[in-house]
């Protein structure tokens, strides 16, 4: 009798992982088509096409090492990639990390750290992205942009994280952008 009720537990466990990964990984496919948009929305906005690429890059640009600079938080100049990566003493992708926040669910942001990280309905915490320009002159033209966008999202556990990354080019001639290819990435 133990060992049945144990092993219902286990397997209802299992079951609950399970969802709560699929809820996350659901969550960053969201994120990463949102990211994706806002991506295209920045380069248009900024017209970095006309941008000389040697402008781009450095603490105090666009796309700083840091990956704080002057359009905020989760513009990085490409390094290591993202999930592995840590500024600061704090990894990229984290809540409290130097990523950008694409909010799930109303509410305010997370601003400091490091409190606790605030968690929804949904989620443990809203998921958060990075973008590198990974080549500013792309193309056969060399007019194109090509950005790697990273994004992490969580179930209502931390331990449930998806981390998907995509390779999306913007330039002339592309109405919205596109993504070129995607991936899951493990740590």
């Amino acid at each position: 009798m133990l060992s049945s009720s144990r092993q219902l537990a286990g397997e209802a466990r299992l079951a609950s992982n399970s969802q709560d990964r699929q809820r996350a990984e659901t969550q960053a496919r969201q994120a990463l088509l949102g990211a994706e948009q806002w991506v295209w929305r920045m380069d248009r906005r900024l017209g970095l096409d006309a941008v000389d690429p040697a402008r781009l890059y450095g603490e105090g640009r666009l796309f700083p090492p840091s990956c704080d600079g002057i359009e905020g938080k989760g513009l990085c100049e490409p390094m290591a990639p993202p999930h592995r990566r840590q500024v600061g003493g704090q990894s990229l992708l984290h809540p409290c990390g130097n990523s950008r926040e694409y909010p799930l669910e109303p509410g305010p942001s997370q601003t400091a750290c490091p409190q606790r990280v605030r968690g929804g309905a949904l989620n443990w915490a809203n998921p958060r992205y990075v973008v590198e320009l990974i080549d500013p002159r792309f193309g056969e033209s060399a007019g194109d942009r090509l950005y790697r966008i990273t994004v992490r999202a969580w179930g209502r556990h931390p331990q449930s994280e998806v981390t998907l990354q995509s390779w999306y080019r913007v330039g002339e001639g592309v109405a919205e952008g596109r993504r070129l290819d995607w991936r899951e990435v493990g740590e």
